[in-house]
C-alpha cells in the first residue's frame, strides 16, 4: 500500500499535478514562470527580426547544404581510396604511392587553411545570435554578410579538396 501511495505521488509530481505550489505564498507567479515568459517573449521578438533575413537564412541553409554535398563526397573518395591505396601497395608500385603521398601533403595544408574559416564561422555565428538578442538590425546584417562570405570561402576550399582527392585517385588508378 505505501509503495502504491509513493508511486501515485511520484506520477502527480511529474506529469505536472503537483504545479498547483508552483506559486510563492502571496499570490504572485513563481520567479521561474516570470523568467520563462520573458524567455518566451524575447524569441518573438527576435524572431521578428530573423523574418526580416529570412532571404540570409535562405542562402546559409543552401551553402550548409552544398558544404554537405561535398562533405559527403569527400568521403566516397576517402572510402575509394582505401582500395586504392591497398591495391598499390599490394601491387608494389611505388611512384604511384610517392605521387599520391605529395598530394596528401597538399590535402593537409589545405586542412589547415579551413580549420580557420570554421572556427571564424562559429565566432561569427555568435555575433550574430548576440545582434539578434540585441535587436540590433545593423549588426545583424553585417554578421549575415561575413556568414554568408566565410560559408562560400569554406565550400570552395572543400571543392578544392575533392579536386584533390580525385588527384589522388587518378594516380593510384592502375592503368590498363
Amino acid at each position: 500500500m505505501k509503495k502504491r501511495i509513493a508511486l501515485l505521488i511520484a506520477c502527480m509530481l511529474t506529469l505536472g499535478a503537483g504545479s498547483a505550489f508552483a506559486e510563492a505564498g502571496n499570490g504572485t507567479p513563481a520567479a521561474g514562470s516570470r523568467i520563462a515568459a520573458a524567455v518566451s517573449a524575447g524569441h518573438i521578438r527576435s524572431g521578428a527580426l530573423l523574418q526580416q533575413f529570412q532571404d540570409e537564412l535562405h542562402k546559409i541553409d543552401a551553402l550548409r547544404v552544398e558544404r554537405l554535398d561535398l562533405k559527403s563526397q569527400i568521403v566516397q573518395k576517402r572510402d575509394k581510396l582505401i582500395d586504392l591505396t591497398l591495391a598499390a601497395r599490394k601491387s608494389g608500385d611505388k611512384a604511384a604511392l610517392q605521387k599520391a603521398a605529395g598530394i596528401r601533403k597538399q590535402i593537409t595544408a589545405l586542412n589547415g587553411t579551413i580549420k580557420p574559416l570554421l572556427s571564424q564561422m562559429k565566432n561569427e555565428r555568435k555575433q550574430l545570435r548576440e545582434a539578434v538578442k540585441a535587436r540590433d538590425k545593423q549588426a545583424a546584417k553585417s554578421a549575415f554578410d561575413h556568414i554568408l562570405a566565410t560559408f562560400g570561402q569554406i565550400n570552395d576550399k572543400l571543392k578544392e579538396k575533392s579536386g584533390l582527392y580525385d588527384q589522388m585517385i587518378a594516380a593510384l588508378t592502375p592503368a590498363e
